[in-house]
């Protein structure tokens, strides 16, 4: 039932990094400490004669540079680099992991539109406001809707949550993840790759503390906006559970009418307290008892 997830644990490289390798091969070389792991920890890496030696493997300074100026993030390997970023004909979906910064948890981009919040905020601290908006987990049981890249997920297991359960629709997502230092927690989670319309069904009545609901937006997923989807999230909470449901801030016309929607469902569904929080950019929702 579950989809098994193991981090690969290969030495990642952004742009950030490759400049400074280059710099140090144009200064005749000699060993420089960068991350191979997008800021997690810092490395050694030896560059001489053309080459770097990083994490083991020996890349040639000329495909270094080809990094240079890419935001996506590159695994090394023992044939060199590859970007995490391919297109999937079937699904006609464009998939990259984009390196934000040098020490920064990069974001899933699917056809050009990013999984995360990024302007004022990084993913990392994006997904911890959400995790924090639902207070105490120490002990919980957590379903997290959406798993993307794991952000939440690994955040509610680091936070004490006893069990996380996580439904992911999209594969890819999950097989990108496994090259992201910063998803490394979804391997302590349990997995369902399915569609959540679908899987919710499977769970178990009030068989959840909380819930973290982090969908798409709303013009790409709107079935998990809707009424039914919403009772399912009621009837596997258990009295009193909580809810979070992420709906950011749409800046088309419609966006005032998508929120007030939301919050409109909640209460019709059965949630009895229904409160906007402004730093996660969601709704936290209560099970009555």
């Amino acid at each position: 039932m579950y989809r098994v997830f193991k981090f690969k644990g290969l030495p990642v490289i952004t742009s950030w990094v490759a400049e400074e390798l280059v710099r140090v091969a144009d200064g005749g070389g000699g060993v420089t400490e960068v991350t191979l792991d997008l800021g997690l920890s810092k490395s050694e890496v030896l560059v001489k004669g053309g080459s770097v030696v990083i994490g083991g493997y020996e890349v040639s300074i000329d495909e270094v540079k080809g990094v240079v100026g890419d935001d996506a993030v590159y695994v090394v390997t023992d044939s060199g680099l590859v970007p995490l970023k391919f297109y999937d004909e079937g699904l006609r979906r464009y998939y990259k992991l984009r390196a934000l910064g040098p020490n920064v948890a990069p974001t899933l981009e699917i056809n050009g539109i990013h999984m995360h919040r990024i302007e004022g905020t990084d993913p990392w601290s994006d997904s911890l406001s959400k995790v924090r908006s639902l207070g105490r987990l120490r002990g919980g049981r957590v379903l997290d809707v959406c798993t993307g890249l794991g952000y939440t997920a690994s955040l509610a297991i680091k936070y004490g949550a006893s069990e996380v359960v996580t439904i992911e629709v999209d594969d890819n997502v999950l097989k990108i993840a496994e090259y992201n230092p910063w998803s490394k927690g979804l391997e302590e989670a349990k997995i369902i790759l399915g569609d959540a319309t679908e899987v919710i069904h499977s769970l178990s009545n009030s068989s959840f503390t909380h819930v973290i609901h982090d969908p798409p937006r709303f013009e790409v997923a709107g079935e998990l906006y809707s009424l039914e989807f919403y009772r399912e999230l009621l009837r596997v909470l258990r009295p009193r559970g909580k809810l979070f449901h992420y709906v950011g801030r749409p800046r088309w016309r419609r966006g005032v009418g998508i929120v007030k929607g939301v919050k409109e469902r909640l209460v019709r569904a059965g949630f009895v307290v229904v409160k906007w929080v402004e730093e996660a950019q969601g709704f936290l929702a209560i099970k009555p008892s």
